[in-house]
């Protein structure tokens, strides 16, 4: 009977961590979907004033009087609306992430309550292993070569698994969490800050003066993009590292061995029990324990492979994201440069001759292109890299969907199979 109610336990407890995994994993349409089209209209737009301000700088490269102001407004109108489509993609996704926090914490799923309700399973379970142990000692069947010690020992190495299949989503989820936040944050922050740096530009051209400001808040935009793929993933880091130390002092034993380990360490191979009709009750049982403890090995590993997968995804990120990033921080540098050591100029240096065009308004301009060359490199890459990696992820999820091992396929997988435990855990005497 205690057999019963501590497997039911462990029933509940893993039914209770795919409702967790279920519930702080999800993603909306608009994040699987709009997010990135609307990312890539962003910068297409910020791309085609690019190339508008690039193809009238090298028509000014020899002579910037021939430079088109009206069409330079146009092209900072282009990249105006772009950025604010950006900026508020990622506030929308940033509000629905917060959103989905709010509704998993009401449901029971935040990290305190989550926990608190692991716990509790973990206590009725641990209070149950303790009174099955007396049992077995008061009635001296103790040895721990005995068919109810090793029964003991795999209902505990199932309680294991189970804490730690617990821990690992949470501190997955969190440390996915937090980065997320941070990187549409961050990205919203910096898409409006490019948003202002448009509209100073704009009355830049009626008042040259304001050039100045739109270079430095376009520098510090740029700044942002370079620092947000960095700092995303050290704020993940964190988060993961603070989770794990919050769930090891609640539950403080570390990955259990898989079940190949834990028979080697009985020195017992209970595996051919489940085929033998003539084996004892208690037998057969220790080999149904063996069999779901085998089941919990495979997702447990396949978790930890694909959260350093993720892991090592997000430092190549910390890297390819800064270099484009990198690239907008040329060009707002020089456009800056452009500004204010022209300004220092001498008004006799500045001043137009007969003989041509100032020598200010010369390097200015050449700064500028050589800037708009750089940045025009930069937003082709992002242009053609976030549609080959949606595509790429796109593929991959129909192929996982057609072999049945998409995410929310596996899950219904496995609470079916908890179903079919259940019913036997019923049907048998223990």
């Amino acid at each position: 009977m205690i057999d019963k109610q501590i497997m039911q336990l462990c029933i509940d407890l893993a039914r209770f961590n795919i409702s967790y995994h279920q519930s702080v994993n999800k993603k909306t349409f608009f994040q699987q979907w709009i997010y990135p089209m609307a990312r890539e209209t962003g910068t297409a737009l910020s791309f085609s004033n690019t190339l508008i301000d690039l193809s009238q700088r090298a028509r000014g490269l020899r002579n910037p009087d021939l430079i088109s102001k009206d069409s330079q407004k146009s092209g900072v109108k282009c990249a105006l609306i772009g950025q604010a489509i950006s900026g508020s993609a990622s506030g929308t996704a940033l509000a629905g992430n917060l959103m989905q926090s709010y509704l998993a914490g009401r449901a029971g799923y935040s990290p305190a309550k989550s926990a608190k309700t692991v716990s509790s399973f973990v206590g009725k379970i641990d209070a149950l292993l303790a009174e099955r142990a007396r049992i077995i000692v008061a009635q001296n069947l103790d040895d721990p070569d005995h068919v109810y010690a090793l029964q003991s020992r795999l209902l505990d190495h199932l309680k294991n698994q189970l804490i730690y299949e617990f821990k690992t989503w949470s501190i997955r989820s969190r440390s996915t969490e937090w980065s997320e936040d941070t990187f549409y944050a961050l990205d919203s922050l910096q898409s409006f800050t490019q948003l202002a740096s448009s509209c100073i530009s704009l009355k830049a051209f009626n008042n040259p003066r304001l050039s100045g400001a739109a270079a430095i808040s376009n520098l510090s935009a740029n700044t942002i993009v370079t620092l947000n793929p960095i700092v995303r993933t050290l704020v993940g880091r964190f988060a993961a590292a603070v989770e794990q130390r919050r769930l090891s002092r609640m539950f403080p034993k570390s990955r259990p061995h898989v079940i190949k380990e834990v028979l080697a360490e009985m020195g017992k191979d209970l595996t051919l029990a489940a085929k033998d009709d003539t084996a004892t009750a208690e037998v057969k049982e220790l080999a149904f324990l063996v069999r779901r403890s085998a089941e919990l090995d495979e997702p447990l590993n396949k978790e930890v492979l694909k959260f350093e997968k993720l892991r090592r995804v997000a430092d190549q990120q910390a890297v390819s994201g800064p270099l484009i990033g990198l690239t907008g921080v040329t060009r707002g540098i020089l456009n800056t440069t452009a500004f204010y050591a022209t300004q220092n100029k001498s008004s006799s240096d500045s001043s137009e001759s007969s003989d041509g065009p100032s020598q200010n308004a010369l390097l200015s301009n050449r700064l500028n292109f050589a800037g708009r060359t750089v940045q025009a490199c930069g937003q082709a890459y992002s242009l053609v890299l976030t549609p080959t990696t949606e595509i790429r992820h796109f593929l991959y999820r129909r192929q996982l969907r057609r072999r049945g091992e998409a995410p929310d396929q596996l899950l219904h997988q496995r609470l079916v199979r908890l179903q079919q435990i259940e019913t036997r855990v019923r049907e048998t005497r223990f």
